[in-house]
C-alpha cells in the first residue's frame, strides 16, 4: 500500500479535521470533536471512488491507530467516530460503561469495531457531472459551505465556497485553467448538492489565478424578470433613484427597489464634469441587472435636474466586477 497521510484541513480549539492522502492522493477526510479529559466524537469519510477496497484494511489500521493515540493523549473517557464507506458504514466506539485507565495497551482492547450494512445506499442515480467529479465538504457552518472537488483520479481539480439560502452564491477556484464543459459539469454537480425547491437562485462567480473566468447564474422560471423592452409602469415604479451624494463633479444615487423591502439594491456613480457623462451601477442583487436599461432611464431623469448633457457611458458592476456596458445617447433622454 502506498504511503499514508493525514494532511491538515481546520483546527481547533476543541476539533480538527484533516484531509486522508494515500500516495499523495484524497482518499476521505477525518473529523474529530473533543473535550479534554472527556469525550471525543466525529466521523470519517472514505471515498469509494478514491479508495481501493484492498487498500481499506489498512487505511482503517492506521486511523483506528490515530485515533487511539489521540485519545490517549488527550485523556478521553469516551470515543464515538463513524466511519462511512459509500454503503458500508462502521463505527468506532469504546465499550459500554468502561472507563479507560489511559494505557495504550488497555484502551486498545477496549475500542471496539461495529460494521453496519446499508443495503439502500449505492441506489443513487448518477449524474454525468457525478461521475466526472466527486465532491466532498471540508468544512461547513450557517454561513458557508467549502467543498473540495476531485476528478475521477482523485486529482483536487477545484475547491467552492458557497453560501447557502434561497439565493445560493459563491465562489469556485480552480486548480488548473478549465473548459467551458468542466466549468458546466462541477457547476451542475455543485447545484445538485442543494434542493432546488428550497432555493430561488443560483450564482456562481469561477476563478483561475484570482482572474474571473466566467459567471452562472440560475433563477426559477417564474421568477425570472420580464425582458426590459416590454417593462411597463408597474416596473418602473418598483424602482426609485434618489441623490445620495454631491461631490461636485461626482454624483452619487442610491437605487431602491420596493419589491425588495424598500432597500437599496446598488449604487450609481456618475462623473458629470464633461457634456458625455459616465459612471458605473454597482448592482448588490445580480438579477436586478435584467432591468439595467430601466434603471440607467431613471437615474438619467435625476441627471436631467442637474445639468444638460449630450449622453451617457455607464459600465454595470456585480462584485467589483464589470459585466456589461450600456451607452445612451441625448435623443434617449428627450
Amino acid at each position: 500500500m502506498q504511503s499514508i497521510e493525514l494532511r491538515p484541513d481546520m483546527k481547533t480549539s476543541g476539533g480538527e479535521m484533516s484531509d486522508i492522502m494515500i500516495g499523495g492522493r484524497y482518499a476521505g477526510s477525518l473529523t474529530l470533536l473533543y473535550r479534554e479529559g472527556d469525550r471525543v466524537a466525529g466521523s470519517i469519510q472514505l471515498e469509494q471512488e478514491s479508495l481501493k477496497k484492498s487498500d481499506k484494511d489498512s487505511l482503517m489500521d492506521y486511523l483506528q491507530q490515530y485515533i487511539q493515540s489521540f485519545i490517549h493523549a488527550i485523556g478521553a473517557r469516551e470515543c464515538d467516530v463513524i466511519v462511512t464507506y459509500s454503503s458500508y458504514d462502521k463505527v468506532v466506539t469504546t465499550a459500554p460503561e468502561t472507563d479507560f485507565a489511559f494505557d495504550a495497551e488497555e484502551q486498545e482492547e477496549q475500542i471496539q469495531v461495529i460494521d453496519v450494512v446499508d443495503d439502500e445506499a449505492g441506489d443513487e442515480l448518477w449524474t454525468e457531472a457525478e461521475a466526472e467529479y466527486d465532491l466532498v465538504v471540508v468544512r461547513e457552518n450557517n454561513h458557508e459551505v467549502e467543498y473540495h472537488v476531485y476528478d475521477t483520479d482523485g486529482n483536487w481539480a477545484a475547491e467552492a465556497f458557497i453560501r447557502p439560502g434561497l439565493d445560493v452564491s459563491g465562489r469556485i477556484r480552480w486548480v488548473y485553467q478549465p473548459d467551458d464543459e468542466e466549468i458546466e459539469l462541477i457547476t451542475e454537480l455543485l447545484i445538485s448538492d442543494f434542493d432546488d425547491n428550497a432555493v430561488d437562485s443560483f450564482s456562481f462567480e469561477h476563478y483561475f489565478e484570482d482572474q474571473l473566468i466566467d459567471i452562472f447564474e440560475l433563477t426559477h422560471e417564474e421568477l425570472l424578470e420580464t425582458p426590459v423592452e416590454m417593462i411597463g409602469d408597474d416596473a418602473e415604479e418598483d424602482y426609485s433613484v434618489i441623490l445620495a451624494r454631491d461631490d461636485g463633479d461626482i454624483l452619487t444615487y442610491e437605487i431602491y427597489r420596493q419589491s425588495a423591502g424598500g432597500l437599496p439594491i446598488g449604487t450609481a456613480t456618475v462623473d458629470i464634469e464633461r457634456r458625455m457623462l459616465t459612471g458605473y451601477i454597482d448592482f448588490q442583487d445580480s438579477r436586478t441587472i435584467e432591468d439595467a436599461e430601466l434603471i440607467a432611464s431613471l437615474l438619467m431623469r435625476e441627471l436631467d435636474k442637474e445639468k444638460d448633457y449630450d449622453g451617457l457611458n455607464l459600465s454595470l458592476m456585480y462584485r467589483n466586477e464589470r459585466v456589461d456596458e450600456i451607452i445612451f445617447e441625448n435623443e434617449t433622454v428627450h
